[in-house]
């Protein structure tokens, strides 16, 4: 129960900060006449070489200060993100690539379900089935992580198959054209009801 007010107070937190900084930021911009003109330098554009990686990186820190005197005791909680950018992209193997990393993640979300109390397997399955079967017009109206979760198990149509046998049944749970809660009753959870 401490875990829950302690996530429920960092969340409070956040929200506070972003919302005082947003104000503040807000106060202080003011609009600014400029005339269209004629730039006298060249655009600029960034060159990545080929030899050299280019990393991408998403880092958010929080810092949290204890109850007491001040400079007691401090929390710090780091999460970052780090994705290395490719410089040259064969469009040939791109679609080979995409399932086979969902043949990497798939079971390991498998797994994540099944520790916590859930049948992992036909979560996931059923997630791809709904995933299948969504209505196109419907893309893009959903919350962030409903749309995340779509793109997540949402596998190409090009004709394409997972390369290993034990893998095809991702591939059928995609294509199924009957009701997926009735296909996977052991998941009460649709990806499309997830409220976050």
């Amino acid at each position: 129960m401490l875990d829950y007010r302690l996530s429920f107070l960092v969340g409070c937190l956040n929200w506070l900060i972003l919302c005082t900084g947003s104000m503040i930021v807000h106060g202080n911009a003011t609009e600014i006449d400029i005339a269209p003109r004629i730039l006298s330098r060249p655009k600029r554009k960034l060159n990545l070489h080929v030899d050299v990686p280019c990393i991408f990186q998403l880092v958010y820190c929080l810092t949290i200060g204890a109850y007491g005197r001040d400079g007691d005791l401090v929390l710090g909680l780091t999460a970052a993100l780090a994705w290395e950018l490719p410089n040259k992209v064969d469009s040939k193997i791109s679609n080979l690539l995409h399932r086979r990393s969902r043949s990497v993640v798939y079971p390991k979300m498998e797994a994540f379900l099944q520790s916590t109390g859930l049948d992992g397997r036909s979560c996931v399955m059923r997630a791809l089935c709904e995933a299948g079967q969504r209505d196109p017009t419907r893309i893009a109206t959903g919350s962030f992580v409903q749309e995340l979760l779509h793109a997540i198990f949402t596998l190409p149509k090009d004709g394409s198959r997972f390369e290993r046998s034990e893998d095809h049944a991702y591939d059928r749970a995609y294509e199924a054209t009957g009701d997926c809660e009735r296909l996977y009753p052991a998941c009460q959870h649709s990806i499309y009801n997830v409220d976050i």
